[in-house]
């Protein structure tokens, strides 16, 4: 995922406060479009200062792609209320689907990121979520992934199981620090790691990280250009020298 600038990840926050403001005014819901399943802390955070609450849904449960609904705090929100439509691909035995191909031509369709939710791919069958709006042009523009044909429909229910991958990275560091969380996810010295974020490279809690020294806590997720998304897991001991036995999961 392509990490958020400090201006996008600043009109991101202002539009979801703009929901939340509109939701308690009319007292009606409002729905954003995709965003990042980690992002919804953030969102509740917001919806909560309104005085309304923020519910994440992606489609499937475990998606790690949601669209976030900012509803009064009495209102039942139900699953089926959310803009959401599954789009089925179909096709041939033997044939291998990428989650890049299928994005790719989804995007070639003249769609924007956000309307796009997680893609989940099976045995001969793909599956992706997309707002509501969109799943006719799909329906109909799309007839081809790559070389392969595909049979496309917006009407069968949902047959595939969602779930991030992760590679879980385990060792020891000396600090919570910044440059020490990049260093060790990026495996290299401390003095590239502080280059790396004071080029702007380090994202977290939805802004740009520039301070070496900042403190990072568990559950964050962090995402480091050019290395990949990670989350951290849990610090499960100290030894005695005083080093943080950590796990930090990278996701795949």
């Amino acid at each position: 995922m392509r990490a958020k600038t400090k201006e996008s990840a600043q009109w991101l926050l202002a539009h979801w406060k703009d929901l939340a403001q509109q939701c308690n005014r009319t007292g009606r819901p409002f729905f954003s479009d995709f965003v990042p399943e980690d992002d919804l802390a953030a969102a509740e955070e917001i919806a909560c200062h309104m005085c309304v609450q923020c519910v994440g849904w992606g489609g499937v449960e475990g998606a790690t792609r949601v669209m976030l609904c900012f509803a009064p705090i009495e209102m039942q929100i139900a699953k089926t209320q959310f803009p959401i439509r599954c789009v089925t691909f179909r096709y041939r035995m033997g044939t291998k689907l990428e989650h890049r191909e299928i994005l790719g031509v989804l995007m070639a369709c003249d769609l924007e990121r956000d309307s796009i939710g997680d893609i989940l791919i099976g045995e001969r069958v793909a599956q992706t979520f997309v707002r509501t709006s969109v799943a006719p042009v799909i329906v109909q523009e799309v007839r081809r992934i790559g070389q392969t044909g595909v049979q496309v429909c917006d009407d069968e229910p949902v047959c595939l199981k969602a779930g991030a991958n992760y590679l879980p990275l385990s060792g020891t560091v000396a600090s919570m620090r910044a440059d020490v969380m990049v260093a060790f996810v990026a495996k290299c010295s401390r003095e590239k790691a502080v280059q790396l974020i004071r080029q702007g490279r380090l994202q977290c809690r939805h802004e740009t990280i520039e301070t070496p020294s900042a403190v990072m806590q568990i559950g964050d997720v962090f995402s480091v250009r050019g290395y990949g998304k990670f989350r951290i897991q849990e610090i499960d001991g100290v030894t005695r020298k005083g080093r943080y036995h950590i796990t930090i999961l990278q996701y795949q």
